[in-house]
C-alpha cells in the first residue's frame, strides 16, 4: 500500500511531478506515487509511478547510460499487458523516469493477503501475462525480471512493470563482471549461471515460476536457503504439488531446463486457452476488494495534495518550478513523452495533409455485440448499428442552437430531449475523429462549428460536420495561469478566457473581434460560467495563495458589472437562480449575481456545484465519505445526503432524477426524498467511470474510451445496458474519460489527451 511522506515538509518535485506518497523501493531506488505539479488530481488514473535513484548512490557515467536503458526499454515496449512510460530524464541530477500508475496490489500482495487465486483466474493471468511478454519480445526487448511483485493488478487484468533489468536481444551487458542482476527463486537456470545467453525463452521460465507462486501461494523453488534455491533452479527441480492438475502441463512446459524445449510466449498463451476474451477479468473478490482499497488510498493523497498546501521552498530533487494546487482544472496536460508515443502515427498524417496542423482519422465505435457504432475516414461512414440507416443522409432539419458544456445552465450534465433527435444534429454529419493540441477542456458545439479551448489561451475550431480544422489560436504555454476553460459561446461569438483576458473570436472564423481585460498579472482563472449572456469568473492571487476574486463581466460590451474579493482559494462558479455559487475550498458560497456581495454561506463539504433548475436544489461533492449532498437554494443548509464514494457526477435532470457513479457502479436517486431508484454495475473494460449524463431518456456513464448508455428509468432485467467503445488511432492512448456533448442522436467528446471525436450516441 501507500507509504505516506514526512509530515510538516513542504512538497516535493521531481521533473514536473509532485510526489503524494511512497509506492516502495527496490536496490537502486525508490518508487513514489504522483501528479503533475500543474495539474493536481484525485483521479488514480491520471497519477503516475515516478522511479528516481537513491540519493546514495554515485550517478557516474555507466550509471546514467544504464538509465537510458531502461528508459528505452519502457519507450519501446507498449501494450495492454505493460504499464505504459509518461515522461523520463536520464540528465536530471536525480535521474528518473515516469509510468502510468497502476492503482492495483502486486500479484505478490495479492496472493499473500487473499491466498492462490482460482483456476480460472490464473488461466486469464497467465494468457494476459503470456501476450504481453510476446509483444515485448515482438520488439526486441527481454525483461529478465518477471517475478510477482513485478505483475500490478489492475481492474481490467494485469500489468508489466520494472525493465530496470531490461535488455534488447543485441545489447551487450553493463554489469560488473561476475554480478549476477535479478530476483533469485523467479531466475532461469541460464540467468543464474550465467553459463549461456539470456533469451526470450527464459522470461517464459519466470512466467512458468510466476504462475506457479499464483496458483498455489509458494515459488515453484522456495526453499529457507538461499544456496538451496539456487541449486534448484539451476537444476529446474520446481515443487510443483499445489498447482492444480489443470495448470500442471503448461508450467511444467514453461520451466525446463533447456531454453530450446520451453514454448514460446505466444504458444504459452494459446496452451492456455488462448481464446480467452472475456470484457471483465475474473479477479476473485478478495482481490476486487483490494483493487478498491488501493484506489481509494490514492484518491485520498490526491485529495490531501489538491487541498491548499503551499509549496514554499522545494527540495531540489528536479528543476524547482511554481506550483498552486487551486491555479488550474483538474485536467491533465500530457507530457512530451506521451507525444512521442504517437509520433509514428502522427508523423503519417502530417505527411499526408502537410498544410494541416489537425487532422482527422478513422475512428469506430464498438458495440460489444458486435455491431459498429460508427466509422469515418475524413467524414463519410456508412450506415452501423448505432444510428440511422442513411448515416450519411442530412436530417430534415439541423442543429440551431448553442449547446453547451455540462448541459448548459446550472452545470446539470442533462442535455434534454434533443440527444434522442436526429434533427438538432449539425447539417451534414457523419461520426469523425480529429487531433488537436493535448490540453483540450470542455467543448462548445454551434450549428457548425465545435469550439474546444486548451492551455494557454488556445482554442481551435472544428467542423461539426466532419471534424475538419476549421480555425485554430495557438495558446502562450502559461499553463499554470491559463488552463482551458468554459467556452462561453454565444450567437455567432466565441468568448475565450486566457492569460490576458476575455478574447472574442468568430464562431465561423475564428477571427479576433475585441478583447475584456483581465484583473491583471497576479491573478490565475480558476474557472468560468455564462450565464444570460453574462461571464462569470473566479480566480486565485497568484502571490498569496490564500485568497480569491469573483468577477461579473457583460459579455456584449465588455463592462465588468462586479468585482468581489474572497477570503479563500475558490474554485469553479456555477450561475443559477440569480445567484453565484462558488466554493472556497470545501466551502459554499452564494453571491448575489447582480451586486456580487455575499448573500450565503455555509458548512464545510462542497468542492464542485451542480444546480437543479426547477427546485433551485443545489447539489455539491466533496464531503468526506464522498456522498452528495443537497442544499437549500436559499440558505445553502444541508437537507440531505446520498450516495457512498461517489467518483463522478452528480447529474440531475428536469424530473428531478440523480445520476453517479461510484467506481463502476452507476446509481439514479430521487433528488426530492433522496431515494435511491436502481443501482446497476455494468463492468467497464478499464478503470472507473469518469463522467455521467443524461440524455433524453438514457442515463450515459462514460469511461477512458467507451460508452455505457442504460434506460432512465433503469435497466431491464437479464438486459446488459448498451456498451460502445472507441477504436483509438494506432499509437493513441487515453489517460481519462472525456468530456461529452450530446444532441441529435450524436456525442461529441473531447479527450484531454488531444483527440476529439464525433459519433452515434450509443
Amino acid at each position: 500500500m501507500l507509504e505516506a511522506l514526512p509530515p510538516g515538509q513542504p512538497p516535493r518535485l521531481l521533473g514536473p511531478y509532485r510526489l503524494l506518497a511512497r509506492l516502495g523501493a527496490g536496490g537502486m531506488g525508490e518508487v513514489h506515487l504522483a501528479c503533475r505539479a500543474d495539474a493536481p488530481t484525485a483521479d488514480p488514473y491520471r497519477m503516475v509511478a515516478v522511479k528516481t535513484v537513491r540519493d546514495d548512490l554515485e550517478v557516474d557515467g555507466d550509471f546514467r547510460t544504464r538509465f537510458r536503458r531502461e528508459i528505452a526499454a519502457a519507450r519501446t515496449v507498449d501494450g495492454p499487458g505493460v504499464a505504459r512510460l509518461v515522461d523520463a530524464d536520464a540528465d536530471a541530477p536525480s535521474p528518473w523516469l515516469a509510468t502510468e500508475y497502476v492503482p492495483g496490489p502486486s500479484l505478490a500482495e495479492a496472493v499473500v493477503r487473499s491466498g492462490a487465486l482460482p483456476v480460472g483466474t490464473v488461466r486469464a493471468l497467465g494468457v494476459a501475462l503470456a501476450r504481453a511478454l510476446a509483444g515485448v519480445h515482438e520488439v526486441k526487448v527481454l525483461h529478465r525480471d518477471l517475478k510477482p511483485a513485478n505483475v500490478l493488478l489492475a481492474a481490467a487484468g494485469p500489468k508489466l512493470i520494472d525493465f530496470g533489468i531490461a535488455q534488447a536481444f543485441e545489447a551487450t551487458a553493463l554489469t560488473s563482471t561476475g554480478l549476477v542482476v535479478g530476483s533469485p527463486g523467479f531466475m532461469s537456470p541460464e540467468h543464474l549461471v550465467g553459463s549461456r545467453a539470456v533469451v526470450p525463452a527464459s522470461d517464459v521460465f519466470c512466467l512458468g515460476a510466476v504462475l506457479a507462486f499464483a496458483a498455489s501461494g509458494r515459488g515453484p523453488f522456495h526453499d529457507d536457503e538461499m544456496a538451496a534455491v539456487i541449486y534448484r533452479i539451476s537444476r529446474a527441480e520446481a515443487e510443483l504439488d499445489g498447482v492444480p492438475k489443470e495448470l500442471r502441463p503448461v508450467v511444467e512446459r514453461c520451466l525446463r531446463l533447456d531454453p530450446d524445449e520451453r514454448p514460446s510466449a505466444a504458444e504459452v498463451a494459446e496452451l492456455l486457452g488462448g481464446g480467452f476474451a472475456s470484457e471483465v477479468f475474473p479477479w476473485p473478490g478478495a482481490v476486487l476488494s483490494l483493487l478498491a482499497e488501493y484506489g481509494e488510498a490514492a484518491r485520498s493523497a490526491g485529495e490531501a495534495a489538491a487541498s491548499g498546501a503551499g509549496v514554499a521552498d522545494l527540495p531540489t530533487l528536479g528543476p524547482v518550478v511554481p506550483y498552486s494546487p487551486t491555479a488550474l482544472t483538474d485536467r491533465p496536460v500530457l507530457p512530451s513523452a506521451a507525444v512521442e508515443r504517437r509520433r509514428p502515427w502522427g508523423a503519417v498524417v502530417a505527411g499526408a495533409m502537410a498544410v494541416a496542423l489537425v487532422a482527422t482519422v478513422g475512428v469506430v465505435l464498438l458495440n460489444r455485440g458486435g455491431g459498429q457504432g460508427g466509422a469515418v475516414t475524413g467524414g463519410a461512414a456508412g450506415p452501423t448499428s448505432g444510428g440511422p440507416a442513411t448515416g450519411t443522409t442530412a436530417p430534415v432539419a439541423a442543429l440551431s442552437q448553442v449547446v453547451l458544456p455540462y448541459g448548459g445552465k446550472g452545470h446539470g450534465n442533462d442535455f434534454g430531449a434533443a440527444p434522442a433527435d436526429p434533427a438538432h444534429r449539425p447539417a451534414g454529419w457523419s461520426p469523425w475523429t480529429a487531433e488537436v493540441e493535448q490540453g483540450v477542456g470542455s467543448c462548445a458545439l454551434s450549428p457548425k462549428v465545435l469550439v474546444c479551448p486548451g492551455s494557454g489561451g488556445a482554442v481551435t475550431g472544428l467542423s461539426a460536420a466532419d471534424g475538419k480544422q476549421v480555425w485554430k489560436v495557438p495558446g502562450r504555454g502559461e499553463g499554470l495561469r491559463s488552463g482551458p476553460q468554459y467556452p462561453a459561446v454565444v450567437g455567432d461569438t466565441a468568448y475565450v478566457t486566457g492569460p490576458d483576458g476575455v478574447v472574442a473570436y468568430g464562431v465561423e472564423d475564428g477571427k479576433e473581434r475585441g478583447r475584456i481585460p483581465g484583473p491583471g498579472t497576479d491573478w490565475a482563472v480558476k474557472g468560468t460560467d455564462l450565464r444570460d449572456g453574462v461571464l462569470y469568473s473566479t480566480y486565485v492571487n497568484m502571490r498569496d495563495e490564500q485568497t480569491g476574486l469573483a468577477t461579473a463581466v457583460r459579455l456584449a460590451d465588455g463592462k465588468q458589472l462586479w468585482r468581489t474579493p474572497l477570503d479563500a482559494l475558490p474554485e469553479e462558479p456555477v450561475a443559477a437562480a440569480g445567484r453565484v455559487l462558488v466554493p472556497l475550498g470545501v466551502v459554499p458560497v452564494a453571491l448575489d449575481a447582480r451586486t456580487g456581495k455575499e448573500v450565503a454561506r455555509g458548512a464545510t463539504g462542497c468542492q464542485r456545484f451542480v444546480v437543479h433548475e426547477k427546485s433551485g436544489s443545489v447539489l455539491c461533492t466533496g464531503s468526506s465519505d464522498g456522498s452528495v449532498t443537497v442544499l437549500d437554494g436559499e440558505s445553502l443548509k444541508r437537507q440531505r445526503s446520498f450516495g457512498v464514494a461517489v467518483t463522478a457526477g452528480p447529474a440531475v435532470n428536469a424530473d428531478g432524477l440523480v445520476a453517479v457513479a461510484s467506481g463502476q457502479t452507476v446509481s439514479v436517486y430521487d433528488l426530492r426524498s433522496g431515494e435511491r431508484r436502481w443501482s446497476l454495475l455494468p463492468i467497464v473494460t478499464e478503470g472507473v467511470l469518469g463522467e455521467v449524463y443524461f440524455a433524453g431518456n438514457r442515463v450515459l456513464a462514460v469511461a477512458k474510451n467507451e460508452a455505457l448508455s442504460i434506460p432512465v428509468a433503469g435497466p431491464a432485467p437479464g438486459h446488459e445496458p448498451d456498451r460502445f467503445e472507441v477504436k483509438l488511432p494506432d499509437g493513441f492512448t487515453v489517460q481519462a474519460a472525456g468530456e461529452t456533448l450530446a444532441v441529435g442522436g450524436a456525442a461529441f467528446v473531447s479527450f484531454p489527451d488531444g483527440l476529439v471525436f464525433s459519433g452515434y450516441l450509443p
